[in-house]
This record gives C-alpha cells, structure tokens and sequence, in this order.
C-alpha cells in the first residue's frame, strides 16, 4: 500500500510530537512518508520482504533519532538520508562475508542508453533488484543517489576500485538483461501479430 501525503498533514507539528514520543505524531509520519520510504528501499532489495524489514527498520530508526534533526534543514532529505543509511546498514549485515578482488579500474562498458529508454521504470527496477546484492548497492548508491566512489567505499568498507568494479560489472549485467529482455518481448510483439 502506497500512501499519499495528506492534505492536512502539519510536518512541523508532527515531528514534534514524534521527538515527544507520541504514537499518533509516529503514525501521521509513517502513514505519509511510508511510500517514499518504500521506493528508497526498493532500489536496494532483492525481495519484497527485504523490502518490508528496510522500511520498518528505517522507521524505526527514524523514530529513534528524530531529537537530531534539525528543524532549520529539509525534512525529505534528512528522511533519505536516513533511510539510504539503513539500507546500507542491512546490506552489510545480512550479505554473504566474501573476498572482493580490489581493482583500480573497471572494464569498459558500451554504452546503449537507447535500450534503457524503452523500459518503464518498474521494467529497470526489477531488473536492478535481481542483481547480487554487492552490485545492486552499489549501483544504487552511484546512478541513483549520486554518492562518489569515495564516499561508497566509506560506507560500505571496501576499497574504491571495488567500487567502481562492482558498479561497471552491474552495468554490464543490466545491459544484457536489458538487451535479452527486449529481444523476448519484442520477438512476442511479434509473434502476436
């Protein structure tokens, strides 16, 4: 279920009651902001109920650590910022512990940006969401939230060229999957005619 900011929803007043603990101000908050944090984590998921442990994790640490947010800042971006944090933070408790070959660049991607401009955007998400985990972090991080390969690397303890190792070989399998799919659905178009 997606939720729709209401028309009456009192942001300044909700927060506030939310850094007071009260149940309805924590209700008001995830009931308007529970699809956007759902979309957030959808980009970093593998499964819907991935999916469902990010967004309640996400609330709950929202809840615990709204006294730090600051009222002068915007709301939404401190909410991503938390939301994105959690993400990373399940991706590095819950993936496989393996050795990732450390190189200081990726291999070289053609680009066919035509291809990607034919899939809606549950099309892409569903393809990006059946990447390994390491790929679709980090893919996530660089081409949606715009993070350097710097500051990846810092957030998810690996090396830099991990980084850009993982996002180029990611690129790569969307490529085919995107190349592969539109090969079958195209080939059905076809056939139906």
């Amino acid at each position: 279920m997606i939720f729709r900011k209401s028309k009456t929803f009192d942001l300044k007043k909700v927060v506030e009651g939310c850094k007071n603990g009260q149940a309805s101000a924590q209700k008001q908050l995830f009931e308007n902001y529970y699809g956007l944090a759902k979309r957030i984590c959808m980009r970093y998921a593998g499964s819907s109920d991935e999916v469902d442990e990010m967004v309640n994790d996400g609330f709950l640490k929202i809840f615990s650590k709204i006294s730090f947010y600051d009222s002068s800042q915007s709301f939404d971006a401190w909410f991503r910022t938390v939301v994105v944090r959690t993400c990373i933070d399940y991706y590095r408790k819950n993936s496989p512990k393996v050795t990732l070959v450390d190189i200081s660049t990726g291999p070289q991607v053609e680009s066919d940006d035509y291809l990607i401009e034919r899939l809606s955007a549950e099309e892409i998400l569903e393809l990006v969401q059946k990447l390994p985990p390491s790929y679709r972090t980090v893919f996530s991080l660089f081409a949606v939230e715009g993070y350097s390969h710097g500051e990846i690397a810092e957030l998810l303890n690996i090396n830099e060229g991990t980084s850009r190792s993982n996002l180029a070989k990611a690129r790569i399998k969307l490529q085919e999957w995107v190349k592969k799919y539109l090969e079958e659905n195209v080939n059905q178009d076809n056939h139906v005619r």
